[in-house]
């Protein structure tokens, strides 16, 4: 990988119901994350406790836009999920594999 990329992961722990109300709206985040500029993907796990999300991006300005957007958006739609703030990591992407991607049905 020549050109660096970011990603920026959030973990909210204590929502065990937040995942499944995100893929409720998953059409709206979507479209609030779609124009970050450099995005390249958005991951949304589901956790025993929560949920992860992840975003990968082409430079580190969308990365941290990525944790802008959804805690704008959390705090606007679901408001209730918003009142405890996730742990947030962001960096380098040092190494990126890509294989076959099957999509999950939810």
């Amino acid at each position: 990988m020549t050109t660096p990329m970011f990603a920026s992961i959030r973990k909210y722990s204590g929502a065990p119901l937040l995942s499944d109300e995100l893929v409720k709206h998953q059409d709206e985040i979507k479209s609030v994350l779609r124009p970050i500029r450099g995005l390249q993907a958005y991951y949304l796990l589901k956790t025993t406790d929560g949920a992860v999300s992840m975003t990968l991006c082409e430079d580190k300005a969308g990365a941290d836009e990525s944790i802008r957007v959804e805690a704008n958006w959390l705090k606007d739609k679901l408001p209730t999920f918003a009142s405890r703030a996730p742990e947030i990591s962001t960096g380098e992407v040092r190494i990126l594999l890509n294989g076959q991607l099957t999509k999950v049905g939810v």
